[in-house]
């Protein structure tokens, strides 16, 4: 039977995956949102989800929630430094009920913040089985301990974590890869300059600027490296659609029967 405690926890995950499948761009945000919740369901006093920086293979506080939360902010831990260093160098949940007895336990950021710590609980953030980071819980209120209960919740919290990060980093990959498609297509519609003063030349672009009022094919033939892409151009830029895109494509590479389709219908 379920306790209202459950409905709660339930009723907060249910809340989490929505916003998880309907906001990949603010990403802090949700990360931020989701450890509210793991730590007010767990009943925390603090809380931190920490990131895997693997090049400088160090964890970075991406966000702390608590008193001292901007304090905390401005530390960085070695991976296998301290019990959440720990858990993700051995990708392994961890309940410690007595921090000052355990030999993991990294005391000067406590000391320093002004902040005891008596009881952590810490879970990895895990992409395809690897540890991404790590959401750690400070001191069950009421003197109290976390429990395996705890911990199974605060793991189900770190799953979602760590699938609203992968979905932001491939939104912001996506984006940045439409921006560069964009700013290729800026470059693509350069066009040359064409100064001519060779009368045959000339004579060329005042038959293009006639052509160019007609709705109509052109086939423009000569040796390769003429300049049929500048006339060609030219012959765009004076039609009634200047203004669309203009492509250019590499008629050798198609297909005999496609570029006769094309060309003559």
């Amino acid at each position: 039977m379920l306790t209202t405690i459950d409905v709660r926890k339930f009723n907060t995950l249910i809340e989490i995956n929505t916003l998880i499948n309907s906001n990949y761009a603010d990403a802090r945000s949700l990360l931020t949102r989701i450890l509210e919740s793991a730590t007010r369901l767990s009943e925390g006093e603090a809380s931190s989800l920490l990131l895997v920086d693997k090049v400088a293979k160090k964890l970075y506080f991406e966000i702390a929630l608590g008193s001292k939360g901007p304090d905390v902010q401005k530390f960085s831990l070695n991976i296998g430094e301290g019990i959440a260093g720990w858990v993700a160098q051995h990708n392994t949940s961890l309940i410690v009920n007595d921090v000052e007895s355990d030999r993991r336990f990294f005391s000067d950021i406590s000391k320093q913040i002004g902040f005891p710590t008596r009881t952590m609980l810490a879970v990895p953030m895990r992409m395809k089985d690897e540890c991404i980071g790590v959401i750690e819980l400070i001191n069950k209120k009421d003197g109290k301990y976390f429990t395996d209960d705890d911990l199974q919740w605060v793991e189900i919290f770190a799953n979602q974590a760590a699938l609203a990060f992968q979905n932001a980093r491939s939104f912001q990959r996506v984006r940045e890869e439409i921006h560069l498609l964009q700013d290729q297509i800026q470059i693509d519609r350069g066009y040359h300059t064409l100064i001519a003063k060779s009368p045959l030349v000339l004579e060329k672009l005042e038959i293009i600027a006639r052509v160019a009022k007609t709705d109509s094919s052109v086939l423009l033939l000569g040796e390769s490296g003429v300049g049929k892409e500048l006339f060609a151009e030219q012959l765009h830029l004076k039609s009634a659609r200047k203004n669309a895109p203009f492509i250019r494509v590499n008629c050798a590479a198609l297909p005999e029967g496609l570029l006769e389709s094309e060309l003559f219908g």
